[in-house]
């Protein structure tokens, strides 16, 4: 039996000694609890779970959305998370599925159906003797930091590192060096953090402002752009539009920018505002086919195939060998749009 670490969030005491009593059943030992989604929430910031049950529906902050905040921070976003209810509708379902719970249980609960739930878990054990000893050094180093102790934090990171390599350690090391005015070290800290996880949007954010304090406005906007892509792909649209926004600031003239709003604001269902910005990539460079193509794509969700059809073949016409291109151009002129 792996030794999981549980963090319960129930409003219901009843419930939550349920809950509890459940896991303990399985043989599952290590196990907190909280009534109140924001203490849950304070509670992740300073201890590492392996595994959140939480009340879909509280007072206050709800279960749906500490899923939501967990899924939205990249230190959190892949930890198991079970949404409990006692009557799980089909539109209940669904928004849980769309915002990344990892299964739902109904209560009062059944124990074989529970018993299936927690074999869905497939993580580390969670006291481990080395495992807690970093998790604790962690909750150290960020501990000191909220208190401004810099220097002590660093001493508590480099320690770590020493020990073994971890992205979310470098990420740290890099916001106290940016502190410290220490940016060509805060880069190369940034640097490895996104070498060990290639999805960290937030080093890739950090980075690119480091290199802003530097002057290097290239490569800012090389590592800002890319945070934006990540928060763009998981669905972030706030954070990718800010930070686009920034890349904005840095370089007016950069296609990249505009044509990322114009493919954010196109997911928002926002197509007018999509449209302007294309226009402005357009502008820019007149000559990108995969802009044409973006064009093309609004203009169909604009039920404006004939629109559409020019864009399209704009983009063949400057990338014969664009197949998506030719693809969506050939089945507009079978009709199939």
């Amino acid at each position: 039996m792996k030794k999981l670490s549980f963090l319960l969030v129930d409003d219901n005491s009843w419930a939550l000694k349920e809950l509890q009593d459940a896991l303990k059943y399985f043989g599952y030992r290590t196990i907190e609890e909280t009534s109140r989604a924001d203490e849950a929430w304070r509670m992740l910031r300073f201890r590492r779970y392996d595994c959140i049950i939480a009340e879909m529906e509280m007072p206050g902050m709800s279960g749906l959305e500490l899923l939501k905040k967990t899924r939205e921070d990249d230190r959190f976003y892949n930890i198991p998370f079970f949404l409990t209810n006692s009557a799980f509708t089909k539109v209940k379902v669904v928004i849980a599925g769309r915002e990344g719970a990892t299964g739902l249980i109904v209560k009062p609960f059944d124990v074989q159906n529970f018993r299936q739930k927690m074999e869905m878990l497939k993580v580390e054990p969670a006291d481990a003797p080395d495992l807690v000893e970093t998790r604790q050094a962690l909750e150290e180093g960020l501990k000191l930091i909220e208190r401004n102790d810099h220097a002590g934090a660093l001493t508590v990171f480099e320690k770590m590192v020493e020990a073994g390599e971890s992205a979310e350690v470098y990420y740290n090391i890099g916001y106290i060096k940016t502190s410290q005015g220490q940016y060509g070290e805060a880069i190369a800290a940034f640097r490895k953090a996104t070498q060990l996880d290639r999805l960290f949007a937030k080093a890739y954010e950090a980075m690119g402002r480091a290199y802003q304090k530097l002057g290097r406005k290239q490569d800012a906007e090389k590592a800002l752009q890319k945070a934006a892509d990540i928060y763009m792909t998981k669905e972030k649209m706030q954070d990718a539009e800010e930070i686009l926004t920034e890349i904005m600031e840095i370089n007016p003239d950069t296609v990249n920018v505009y044509n990322s709003l114009g493919v954010l604001y196109r997911k928002k269902g926002d197509y007018l505002t999509a449209l302007k910005h294309y226009q402005k990539a357009l502008k820019i460079h007149p000559d990108t086919p995969h802009i044409y193509y973006n064009m093309g794509r609004l203009h169909l969700d604009l039920n404006d195939p004939g629109k559409a059809k020019r864009f399209f073949a704009d983009a063949v016409k400057l990338d014969p060998g664009f197949k998506e291109a030719r693809e969506v151009l050939d089945a507009i002129e079978l009709g199939e749009f």
